[in-house]
């Protein structure tokens, strides 16, 4: 099988390092085609590539330039796979989705962020795979995945809200139980861009707590 690897000079290189650590821990031969590519691409786009197109390896980066976290992907992908696929390869696609969750596992067991090449690559090559040699034609209506969207996004909330409690509490030797329960205190503290360095808060904890 002949791969091709896009290498865009937009700036951007994640989506090239993501294929090219995909080939070099697949143990693939490769050859290399590089060209610009454009940067953003919309997560509707993004799936009718995934779920329609005929299955090339360069779609590995095809979410890369989807605006999201890679969680709320699979969240779509889940909602809109049965829309587009069924019988054998919808039973293949969910395999594929089976190995994404199990990377995941690891990723978030083990901290060995490397494995979320293999994440990538089973929710964008490998699902496309699943369909066979072949594009699928015809119009499909992809939707958003409200319902489990609101309970991945509430989760996000909380989660960002009790790593921020917990370094706080680390920092000022309380509990975090305690930090938790004077947050509506603590909150107007964490906005003060020293006390987030001092707390090596991440971009999205200080986002998060900015919108109070």
């Amino acid at each position: 099988m002949r791969l091709k690897i896009s290498i865009k000079s937009n700036g951007d290189l994640r989506s090239a390092i993501n294929e090219l650590e995909t080939i070099a821990e697949l143990g693939k031969k490769e050859a290399i085609e590089i060209y610009e590519k454009p940067k953003k691409s919309d997560i509707f786009h993004a799936m009718k590539h995934i779920f329609q197109d005929q299955a090339e390896v360069e779609m590995i980066s095809t979410f890369d330039r989807v605006d999201m976290p890679i969680d709320e992907i699979l969240l779509w992908v889940e909602e809109n796979l049965p829309k587009v696929y069924s019988g054998v390869e919808l039973f293949k696609a969910y395999e594929q989705l089976a190995k994404v969750d199990l990377f995941k596992g690891r990723i978030y067991r083990q901290q060995y962020w490397r494995f979320l090449v293999y994440e990538n690559f089973f929710l964008s090559f490998g699902i496309s795979e699943s369909k066979g040699k072949k594009d699928k034609k015809g119009f499909y209506k992809y939707k958003k995945p409200e319902r489990i969207l609101k309970i991945w996004l509430n989760n996000q909330k909380h989660a960002k809200k009790n790593s921020i409690a917990e370094k706080f509490a680390k920092k000022t030797h309380v509990g975090k139980r305690k930090a938790l329960s004077q947050w509506n205190e603590i909150k107007y503290i964490l906005k003060n861009p020293k006390i987030q360095k001092q707390l090596k808060m991440d971009e999205d904890e200080i986002n998060y707590i900015m919108k109070y």
